[in-house]
């Protein structure tokens, strides 16, 4: 359309809205709409109609989808909302829009979902939880399949982790991401990085490590011809993480670029020192260590993180001792392990019930002896139960899925226009951009994103 046909104000809109409704497969003309909305002037979609009704109170949310997005997102976008009425709108839309129509307009509904944590958090009266559960839903059902990633994971999850709502991210990081349309859902390379950066420190929020260090890999592993400052910081992390998993530093994927392994090994030279001192399970050097880097932990956000590795490497230690004794006094196993003062045997008692408990170790305590005895015992799971069956079959199922997925995806790259003219392109000599410089990551560290209120003190990760 013309911009000379463009609507004039919001009575022109509305009536061209409905005309196109009257049209056969309104999907098909929603696609039409775009190009029309996309130029009509933000003021239009702040204006009340000439009878002084409200568009929102006049378009149908599921039938209008798309419109009612554009409507919402200049709302949201306005100096001074009426914030409680906008909420409404935006939690009622949350739970009847069409899916296929949002998509047409991806950046608009990203504006809504922001906007909605924005009003939460400033007129919430305290209650800036209220986003969460409605935008997981909604996340669900605008991803074209649980494992598309969107440009909505990205600033969910980040919103999840700051109002720590852990749990309630779970039915969305649970579901790996194999699959990304651009088109449909105008994501950038940074919501992959930020998307698992974000994830992993949930989990690591939650525990689980394993899932975490996962998630960092991912993080690193990321094709770049630049290094991201995401990328840095998700190696931080990793490095602590790998520590209380593993109790050294877990080997990278070889895909990793090579500017990535030579970037932190330039810029994470503390935490690789901490990995040394805690890899030679000496309990005092690892100290000195963590005494000597406390500020920089601090201020890479990690220093509850890393204050856990101070815990583990007892636990670590006392591993180390089932592989060489089999009895043991409590009183010896704290001498062993670095423990000190008058209540070492009880705290070494301490370490080795929860370390029993969480089948870290397997061995049983007698208060028969004088100072306690420690007795260590093999793994009795032999492996053959009906669980256990299950669970490997499970794993052979995931593992058949992902290899017909991946045969699947190298057929359609392989034949795909891009990637040929890609590779003729690098035969010809030429470069292919990748990867970004600290400079392109607005949403991480400070920028507006919401990580500078971000501080792992101990409260969040201790």
């Amino acid at each position: 359309m013309p911009n000379q046909n463009l609507p004039a104000n919001v009575d022109e809109l509305l009536q061209f809205i409905s005309m196109n409704i009257n049209s056969d497969g309104y999907e098909a003309v929603a696609k039409q709409m775009v190009p029309v909305l996309k130029q009509v002037p933000q003021q239009v979609f702040l204006q009340g109609t000439s009878d002084n009704r409200d568009p929102l109170d006049l378009l149908d949310q599921t039938l209008f989808s798309l419109p009612y997005t554009y409507f919402l997102a200049a709302r949201c976008q306005a100096d001074r909302p009426n914030a409680a009425r906008l909420i409404q709108y935006i939690l009622q839309f949350l739970t009847v829009f069409d899916a296929h129509q949002v998509r047409l307009a991806p950046d608009k509904f990203l504006q809504v979902s922001q906007g909605l944590c924005r009003l939460a958090t400033l007129y919430g009266n305290g209650n800036s939880v209220i986003a969460i559960k409605p935008l997981a839903s909604a996340l669900q059902r605008y991803a074209l399949t649980p494992n598309h990633l969107t440009n909505l994971h990205q600033m969910f999850i980040k919103e999840c982790l700051l109002l720590r709502c852990y749990k309630q991210a779970l039915p969305i990081l649970q579901n790996d991401i194999t699959e990304i349309d651009v088109p449909s859902t105008a994501i950038f390379y940074t919501d992959h990085l930020l998307y698992h950066y974000y994830g992993a420190m949930i989990y690591i929020g939650l525990k689980n490590y394993e899932r975490a260090l996962y998630f960092l890999k991912l993080v690193i592993s990321a094709p770049a011809n630049v290094t991201s400052q995401i990328q840095i910081e998700a190696y931080k992390k990793f490095t602590l993480v790998s520590l209380l998993l593993h109790g050294k530093i877990a080997q990278l994927p070889k895909y990793t670029a090579n500017v990535v392994f030579r970037s932190v090994k330039n810029q994470c030279q503390a935490y690789q020192d901490y990995a040394s001192a805690f890899e030679s399970l000496n309990v005092k050097r690892l100290r000195n260590e963590f005494t000597k880097w406390t500020d920089a932990f601090r201020k890479d956000k990690n220093l509850g993180l890393a204050k856990q590795t101070l815990d583990a490497i007892y636990r670590r230690n006392i591993q180390q001792l089932t592989q060489t004794y089999l009895t043991l006094s409590l009183a010896d196993i704290a001498d062993a392990v670095g423990l000190e003062g008058r209540d070492a045997p009880k705290m070494a008692e301490n370490y080795v019930l929860r370390m029993i408990e969480s089948r870290e170790i397997f061995a049983t305590i007698s208060h028969s002896h004088q100072n306690g005895m420690v007795s260590f015992h093999d793994n009795p799971d032999r492996y053959d139960t009906s669980l256990t069956i299950t669970q490997l079959e499970e794993q052979i199922n995931k593992a058949t899925t992902v290899s017909e997925r991946v045969i699947k995806t190298d057929r359609l790259v392989g034949c795909s226009k891009e990637y040929l003219q890609k590779s003729q392109h690098m035969l010809a000599g030429g470069a292919i951009p990748g990867g970004l410089g600290p400079g392109d990551d607005p949403d991480f560290l400070g920028g507006g994103g919401g990580y500078e209120n971000f501080i792992d003190d101990g409260k969040y990760f201790s």
